[in-house]
């Protein structure tokens, strides 16, 4: 699996962000190298991102925000 450095650069953007946590990003990067794919993008790690979110309880504001960077960066989507 290839990571460029603009994906390493928005986990960490996310993490600092306070949207994951030091567990949350391991998570996500766990889910995301089961996805069956040879390249990761940052399309990949919003999406993979706001699913580890939902699934937990009490991550209802850090979704809220993932979301709301999601769709601020794709204006074209309606929600």
């Amino acid at each position: 699996v290839r990571w460029n450095a603009g994906c390493r650069g928005y986990l960490l953007y996310l993490e600092q962000a306070g949207i994951l946590s030091p567990i949350q990003r391991e998570l996500v990067i766990d889910r995301l190298l089961a996805l069956d794919t040879d390249d990761i993008d940052t399309e990949q790690i919003k999406w993979v991102v706001m699913m580890v979110l939902f699934s937990q309880p009490g991550q209802e504001q850090s979704y809220a925000r993932m979301e709301d960077l999601v769709f601020a960066e794709n204006p074209g989507w309606v929600h």
